[in-house]
C-alpha cells in the first residue's frame, strides 16, 4: 500500500540575520553592566549614600530591563505563510469573528459599520463564517448601524469579490487611500460598478451620520426591523439593561446577496448589565460573545477585532490557517497573532502610537519563545483553548464542531442567548478563571494569552507583507498616556496575580518567553528608575554634590558607553524597520513622558486598589477627532489642550531640569569647564531632558493656538517643581 503523500509546510520559517553583531553588542554591553555595578560596589562616597544608593538602584532597575528587552532580541523569527498550499474553500474550517464596541459617543457607530463590511469582505467562504458584534455600551445608534451595514453588505460584498478590493473596508476604499486595490480599476464595468456601490455607501453613512447626529433612529426606519422594539423602554441606558440578542444575517444560505450567493451569518450582542453586577469590561463582552456563538455557529476557530481595527488585508484569514492546518507544526498552536498596525500615522509617529517597535521588532523575537503574547486585537484562537482545554501530547485539534442550539429556530436562538448574556448566567461558573478570557485585570488580552501560554499552548506572530488590519491610534498627548496608564496599570496586575511569570511561569514557560512578559508587566516601574534620573542628578548638582565619575577618571567611560550604545542601538533598530530619526526622537520623548506620568499614574492606581480604597477601571480612548486638532497633529505640532493631571510631572521635571541645567552652564561660562569636570555627566543629564522637553517649553511658553498648555496645568507644574526643588534640597 503506498503511502499518503505528504503535505507540502504550509508555512517556512527564517531567523533574522546579522545575529553575529549583535551578539557582539550584547555581549560588551553586559561587559559595561558588569563594570558600572563593580564601580558603584566599590566607589561609596562618605556622604549622601542615601542619595547614591537611590541612584545605583535606578541604574540597576535599567539593566535588568534591558536584559529581560534581551528576550525579544536573541533570535527574531519570521514566519511566511503559502495559502496557496491550503486545501479548497469549502474544506477550510469555519471561523467566528468577535467583534467589540462600548461607546458609541468615543467609537461612533459609522466606524463601527466600517469594520464590520471590511471584515465580512474577507476572501472565504461565506458559509464558514459568522459575526457577532458586541454592543457594550447597549446603543441604539450602533445597532442601527450594524442593521445599515447589514443591507449594504447585500452590495458591497459582491462588489468587493468580484474586483478582489483592498482594503475591503468601504471607508479607506472610497476615500481613495493609496493602499486601494482592485482588479479591472480601469474598466468600464469597474466605473459603473463603483458609481452603484458608493451611492448606496453614501446614502448608508448618511444614514448613520444622522441618526448618531440627532441621537435617535428615524421613525420609519424603526419599523422596518423587529430589534428597534428592544430600546421602547427608557430604561436602556449603558449601564443598565437588558440582554439584546438580534440576528441581523441568517446564515446556512437563508440570506443572499445582490447577486444570489450566501451571506454570511450576522448577530448584534448586547449582554444585560445592572449597576450591582459586576460585568468585568471588555473581557465579560467576549465571554457573552462566546456563549451566543457557540449556540449559533460553534466555529472551531475564533477571531477577535476590535472595533477600530478594520480588515486591510482580505487574505489575512488564510494565513491564519496556514498555521492551524500544516501537518507537523500545527498540533500544539493555540493562537494565531496579528500585529496591531495603524493608519492616519504622521510621518514620523508623532507620539510613537504606531507601536512600530513592539510589533516590527520586539514580536518577531517572541517566535522564538513559543510564540506572542495575546494583543486583544487581531487574534484567531481555536475555540477550544479558550474554553479551558490544556495541551496535551495527545491533543488532536478538532476542526469542525456542532452548534450547540442546531436544532432551534432563530426566535428560539435569540431567546436562549439573552439567557446565556444575562449578567447571573456566570454566577458559579468557571467563566473568567478556567475558562474563556480571564477577569481581574485591565489588559484581560496579555493576562488571558499568558495562562494560555502556561497551559502549555504555543502561538504564532504572523506579519503579512500587507498588513492584515488598520486601526486608529490616539492622536493627542492625554489620550495616549491615558492608554499607556491602562495598559500599564493591568500589565503590573498581571505580574502580582497568581500567574507571576517570575512564580507561575517556572517550568512552564521557556526562560526567553519569561524575560518577555517581565519587560511588559513591569513597563509601570519604570517610573522609579526614571524619576531618580530626572531628579536626583539635577538636585544633587544644584548643591555641588557629584553622582558620577568626573571625565578624567577612566571609568567615565563606562557611563559614556553604555549610554552611546543604548541609544545608537536603539536608533539602528528602528531605522532597519523603516523608521526615521524624527521618529526615534518622537518615541524617547513619548517614552519618558510616559515613564514619568503614565507608569508614575498607574503605580499609585495599584497602591490604591491594594489598599482596596477604589479599584483600576477600564477608560476607552476617544476615535472622534476635532478638525482643529487634527490640522495640528497633521502638521507634527504635539496637542496639550486639556488640563490633565497626567501632563504635570513630566511638566514639572523638565522645569526642574532646565533651571539646574541653566545654573549650571551659568557657572561653566563664569569659571570654565574644568570647575565643571566632576559634574559633567550630571549637565548632560539635566541637558539631555531639557533638550526633550523643548515641545513642553514651546506649548507652555510660546504657543497661542487651542493646543497649548493650559495655563493652569503650567502653573501647577511650576510650584510642584518649586516644591520639589525647596523641599527636598535640605535632605540632599
Amino acid at each position: 500500500m503506498a503511502k499518503p503523500q505528504q503535505q507540502q509546510p504550509l508555512f517556512t520559517t527564517r531567523v533574522a540575520p546579522f545575529r553575529l553583531l549583535y551578539r557582539l553588542y550584547f555581549a560588551a554591553s553586559v561587559a559595561g553592566i558588569i563594570s558600572l555595578v563593580y564601580y558603584r560596589l566599590t566607589h561609596v562616597p562618605d556622604s549622601h549614600a542615601l542619595l547614591y544608593l537611590l541612584v545605583s538602584l535606578a541604574e540597576l532597575w535599567f539593566a535588568a530591563a534591558w536584559l529581560f528587552q534581551q528576550g525579544f532580541r536573541w533570535a527574531p523569527t519570521k514566519h511566511a505563510t503559502h495559502p496557496d498550499r491550503l486545501p479548497e474553500s469549502n474544506s477550510l474550517p469555519a471561523v467566528d469573528v468577535l467583534l467589540c464596541t462600548a461607546d458609541p459617543d468615543r467609537e461612533p457607530p459609522a466606524l463601527v459599520a466600517n469594520t464590520l463590511l471590511s471584515l465580512m469582505a474577507y476572501d472565504y467562504e461565506p458559509r464558514k463564517m459568522a459575526f457577532y458584534l458586541s454592543d457594550d455600551g447597549g446603543s441604539e445608534l450602533t445597532f442601527h448601524a450594524a442593521f445599515r451595514a447589514s443591507v449594504f453588505a447585500r452590495d458591497w460584498l459582491p462588489f468587493c469579490r468580484k474586483y478582489r478590493v483592498e482594503p475591503p473596508a468601504p471607508r479607506q476604499f472610497f476615500a481613495g487611500d493609496d493602499r486601494v486595490v482592485a482588479r479591472g480599476a480601469n474598466t468600464e464595468a469597474f466605473s459603473r460598478d463603483y458609481d452603484r456601490v458608493k451611492k448606496k455607501y453614501d446614502e448608508m453613512q448618511d444614514e448613520i451620520g444622522k441618526a448618531s447626529k440627532g441621537k435617535k433612529v428615524p421613525v420609519q426606519t424603526r419599523e422596518v426591523h423587529k430589534g428597534f422594539k428592544e430600546w421602547d423602554s427608557r430604561n436602556v441606558t449603558p449601564c443598565d439593561h437588558q440582554s439584546i440578542i438580534q440576528v441581523l444575517l441568517r446564515g446556512k444560505g437563508e440570506d443572499v446577496d445582490a447577486e444570489g450567493t450566501p451571506l454570511p451569518t450576522l448577530v448584534y450582542v448586547s449582554r444585560e448589565k445592572r449597576p450591582k453586577q459586576p460585568h468585568h469590561y471588555k473581557a465579560g463582552a467576549l465571554n457573552a460573545m462566546n456563549r451566543v456563538s457557540s449556540l449559533i455557529s460553534n466555529a472551531p476557530f475564533v477571531l477577535n477585532v476590535d472595533c477600530d481595527m478594520h480588515s486591510n488585508n482580505s487574505q489575512a484569514l488564510r494565513d491564519a490557517m496556514c498555521f492551524f492546518l500544516d501537518q507537523k507544526r500545527s498540533q500544539k498552536i493555540g493562537y494565531v497573532q496579528f500585529p496591531q498596525s495603524f493608519g492616519g500615522l504622521t510621518p514620523n509617529d508623532l507620539y510613537a502610537n504606531g507601536v512600530k517597535r513592539i510589533y516590527e521588532i520586539e514580536f518577531f523575537g517572541t517566535n522564538a519563545h513559543n510564540g506572542p503574547m495575546y494583543a486583544g486585537t487581531g487574534s484567531v484562537h481555536r475555540r477550544e483553548i479558550l474554553n479551558g482545554r490544556k495541551y496535551t501530547p495527545d491533543y488532536k485539534p478538532v476542526l469542525e464542531n456542532k452548534p450547540v442550539g442546531e436544532d432551534l429556530s432563530w426566535i428560539e436562538v435569540e431567546a436562549k442567548g439573552k439567557a446565556v448574556t444575562s449578567c447571573t448566567y456566570e454566577n458559579g461558573k468557571p467563566w473568567g478563571k478556567e475558562m474563556g478570557l480571564m477577569y481581574g485585570c485591565a489588559v484581560e488580552d496579555v493576562f488571558t494569552g499568558l495562562v494560555l501560554h502556561s497551559r502549555g499552548w504555543n502561538s504564532v506572530f504572523c506579519s503579512p507583507e500587507r498588513k492584515a488590519y488598520l486601526g486608529l491610534a490616539p492622536v493627542n498627548t492625554n489620550d495616549t498616556l491615558i492608554q499607556h496608564k491602562r495598559w500599564s496599570t493591568g500589565l503590573l496586575e498581571i505580574f502580582l496575580s497568581d500567574y507571576c511569570p517570575w512564580t507561575n511561569g517556572v517550568r512552564k514557560l521557556k526562560l526567553g518567553q519569561i524575560m518577555c512578559y517581565s519587560f511588559y508587566t513591569l513597563w509601570a516601574l519604570w517610573c522609579l528608575p526614571m524619576l531618580c534620573y530626572a531628579l536626583l542628578p539635577p538636585l544633587a548638582m544644584l548643591k555641588g554634590i557629584p553622582l558620577f565619575p568626573k571625565t578624567s577618571d577612566p571609568w567615565f567611560k563606562v557611563f559614556a558607553f553604555l549610554g552611546i550604545a543604548s541609544h545608537a542601538f536603539s536608533l539602528i533598530e528602528l531605522l532597519a524597520a523603516k523608521g526615521t530619526l524624527r521618529m526615534w526622537w518622537n518615541e524617547t520623548r513619548m517614552w519618558m513622558m510616559k515613564g514619568t506620568s503614565s507608569y508614575l499614574f498607574s503605580v499609585m492606581v495599584i497602591v490604591i486598589k491594594s489598599l482596596g480604597i477604589s479599584e483600576a477601571g477600564f477608560e476607552i480612548t476617544s476615535k472622534v477627532i476635532d478638525e482643529e486638532a487634527l490640522k495640528r497633529y497633521n502638521q507634527e505640532v504635539i496637542e496639550f489642550a486639556v488640563p490633565s493631571p497626567m501632563f504635570i510631572p513630566p511638566t514639572a521635571l523638565s522645569l526642574l531640569n532646565l533651571y539646574s541645567f541653566c545654573r549650571a552652564m551659568t557657572g561653566v561660562v563664569k569659571e570654565g569647564w574644568g570647575a565643571a569636570e566632576d559634574m559633567a555627566l550630571q549637565i548632560l543629564v539635566s541637558g539631555y531632558v531639557t533638550l526633550i522637553s523643548l515641545p513642553l517649553y514651546e506649548a507652555m511658553l510660546l504657543r497661542k493656538d487651542k493646543g497649548r498648555m493650559p495655563t493652569s496645568v503650567t502653573l501647577y507644574s511650576a510650584a510642584v517643581a518649586v516644591a520639589l526643588l525647596y523641599l527636598l534640597s535640605p535632605f540632599i
